[in-house]
Parts: C-alpha cells; sequence; structure tokens
C-alpha cells in the first residue's frame, strides 16, 4: 500500500478517536475503548495482508497454481 494511503487511514482514525473521546466523556470508558482497538485490529490485518511475509493471515493461491498446473501439462 503507499505511504499516503496508510497516513490516509491513521489521520482518520486519529480524527474519529478524538471526536469519540470528546463526545463520550463523563461516560464509561468501556465505550471509549472499542473504537481504538477495533480500529487497531483493523490496520493491523490490513498490514498483515499487505506484508509479503505474512504472519498471521496466510492466503493461497490456489487459481495461481492450477493455472500453472494446466499450463504445465499442455
Amino acid at each position: 500500500m503507499p505511504i499516503a494511503a496508510w497516513a490516509l487511514l491513521i489521520t482518520i482514525s486519529i480524527f474519529c478517536n478524538l471526536l469519540v473521546g470528546y463526545v463520550a466523556h463523563g461516560q464509561r470508558t468501556f465505550r471509549l475503548l472499542v473504537l481504538p482497538i477495533a480500529l487497531s485490529v483493523s490496520l493491523f490485518l490490513i498490514a498483515d495482508i499487505d506484508s509479503p511475509l505474512g504472519r498471521v493471515i496466510k492466503v493461497r493461491p490456489e487459481n495461481l497454481e492450477s493455472l500453472v498446473e494446466s499450463l504445465h501439462s499442455q
């Protein structure tokens, strides 16, 4: 992913958390923790899928493997 896309995602995350914290001032802390945790998990998963090493999510390119096998058999 381009650096500009990461910057935009992080900026949006920070502003969303600031707005939720401003609106929920004086309320339960559970509500204040839901959005930061959800955003951090989603950014982590995006980074994991984008990484060529792929530590948590492993994607197996089954369609490409079957294409290679069909090309070798011809």
